[in-house]
């Protein structure tokens, strides 16, 4: 199967192509290690974009739960899963 995204460099700064569309954007690194993360996960969500929500869902979960700013307890995570469901 042929990737949809591609990589290359462009003045030292790293860049995906879309293979259908020709569109080129700036992954705004010049890490090759960083930009093939970016790459493989542009990659990813086009394969399997179910997956990539319950990954963006649990990374949500977990991250408004330990951000002492917003508070600690159930209501700002399920606020936080009703708003990616769509339903706030």
């Amino acid at each position: 199967m042929k990737t949809r995204f591609i990589l290359f460099k462009r003045a030292g700064v790293y860049y995906s192509e879309d293979t259908v569309t020709r569109k080129q954007h700036s992954l705004r690194t010049k890490d090759e290690g960083e930009a093939l993360t970016l790459l493989h996960s542009k990659n990813e969500a086009h394969r399997q974009p179910v997956l990539n929500l319950h990954i963006a869902r649990t990374y949500f979960r977990w991250t408004v739960f330990f951000d002492p700013l917003r508070g600690h307890g159930h209501h700002t995570v399920d606020n936080g899963i009703r708003f990616l469901a769509g339903l706030a």
